[in-house]
């Protein structure tokens, strides 16, 4: 029986706490009969793991002996093996992986939330062709009353195979008829014995609202180091506005000058604004404005190298937003030091905390279908929370999360006010 009592544990924490520290400690702590699956979204914290936990081995699952990684995440959970694994491959759990995850009664840490809601790239006019009897007077794509898909054709080949997997695996919505969403099964969390999520700013992020849409229950905790014998230590959790956010407000440098005018405007920068930036040519000069005043922000203002810089943006198709507004002096690559451009949804790595000066050309939003979707499941979006706690994960990849300071710009007037009033414990 899947555990229908579930409460996921949140251990909402700021980045650099010292959740990863307490994890490890757990587990090392925790009694022998106790089984665990750890995923993370990085590689290297894979190998943390399995070097630091030293009570308990953890297995990786890899390519062996034919079988792909997720049929090896099979065999070791039949085998009862501790496991450590990345976001990627456990989101492609389906029902044998979490019917063995449910008999063998494991714990999950999840290391940061993960993206279990994702829309499917596929146009209106497909979805129809789909949706429509075909000549056997059966659709491709039959929906269900509850709006999840069944694909009727088990021997289909063709375009929509990717389609077809995620129908078969009974993880496939669709909403209103014009959109297809794929949806982390929730049987793959009520599958655990215990469910703990560490991440900062729960209450702005779409694991929360999933959990809301599918009435997965959950509290919060947070993380505090004892000096006394040096351990890391579960405490109740605060309201994030009580924060003792001094040392940040003191570390953060945001910039202000006339660079941020471009920035006027409430839904400046969003990534339908960045879109006509890039790809529209009644904006070339606008573009060639943004380029210029980034190079201005780094090298003229705060007379910064180009290796202490991270920036980013929306992407956009084929890279195409982020080719276009390359702040110039910060398009080539340097082989001894990782990337410039972070991506705008970064989370949980090292990888850029000697970054001194950061560029944030961005106007976050849930997307207003996903935002539909999601509420007419019976949550809740909060746009301004999810925009900030989106920031502050890009944020603190920098050297911030090593308690040195750092200059950022931000042209776009709502994600500066959103920061301004968080550093201000306003919320």
């Amino acid at each position: 029986m899947e555990n229908r009592n579930l409460k996921v544990k949140v251990i909402d924490s700021i980045m650099g706490s010292g959740k990863t520290s307490w994890a490890i400690q757990y587990m090392n702590g925790s009694h022998e009969s106790e089984k665990f699956i750890y995923i993370t979204p990085f590689l290297n914290e894979v190998e943390r793991v399995k070097r630091e936990v030293t009570n308990k081995e953890f297995v990786e699952p890899e390519k062996f002996k034919g079988k792909n990684k997720r049929e090896h995440f099979k065999t070791l959970l039949s085998q009862g093996k501790n496991i450590c694994s990345t976001h990627a491959l456990f989101k492609k759990a389906d029902e044998a992986l979490i019917d063995l995850i449910q008999v063998q009664g494991y714990t999950l840490i999840l290391d940061e939330v993960m993206n279990v809601i994702e829309q499917e790239p596929i146009t209106k006019e497909d979805l129809q062709h789909l949706t429509q009897p075909n000549h056997n007077g059966e659709p491709l794509l039959y929906v269900k009353p509850d709006g999840t898909c069944r694909w009727t054709k088990k021997d289909y080949k063709g375009r929509f195979e990717s389609i077809k997997e995620l129908a078969e695996s009974n993880n496939l919505m669709i909403h209103n008829n014009t959109a297809l969403y794929w949806t982390m099964p929730v049987r793959a969390f009520r599958a655990f014995e215990q469910v703990i999520v560490m991440t900062y700013m729960f209450d702005g992020q779409l694991q929360k609202y999933y959990y809301d849409m599918h009435d997965v229950d959950y509290y919060y905790k947070a993380i505090k180091l004892d000096p006394e014998d040096n351990r890391y230590k579960l405490i109740n959790y605060v309201d994030h506005t009580a924060e003792d956010r001094e040392h940040l407000r003191e570390l953060i440098n945001i910039h202000y000058s006339k660079l941020n005018d471009i920035g006027k405007g409430y839904h400046a920068f969003s990534s339908t604004k960045l879109d006509k930036y890039a790809n529209d040519s009644a904006f070339i000069e606008l573009k060639e404005r943004v380029k210029k005043d980034a190079y201005n922000f780094y090298r003229n203002k705060i007379k910064a190298s180009a290796k202490d810089v991270m920036w980013t943006t929306i992407k956009g198709e084929n890279d195409s937003i982020k080719k276009a507004l390359a702040p110039h002096g910060l398009t080539r690559e340097y082989n001894e030091q990782p990337n410039k451009f972070v991506e705008v949804t970064a989370r949980a790595t090292n990888d850029y905390k000697n970054k001194t000066t950061c560029i944030y050309l961005a106007n976050r939003y849930l997307n207003p279908m996903l935002k539909q979707f999601v509420e007419d499941g019976g949550a809740k979006v909060d746009q301004d929370k999810f925009a900030l706690s989106e920031l502050l994960q890009w944020i603190f990849r920098s050297r911030i999360r090593v308690n040195q300071p750092i200059d950022i710009y931000i042209p776009s007037s709502r994600m500066r006010r959103l920061l301004e009033q968080y550093l201000n414990n306003e919320i």
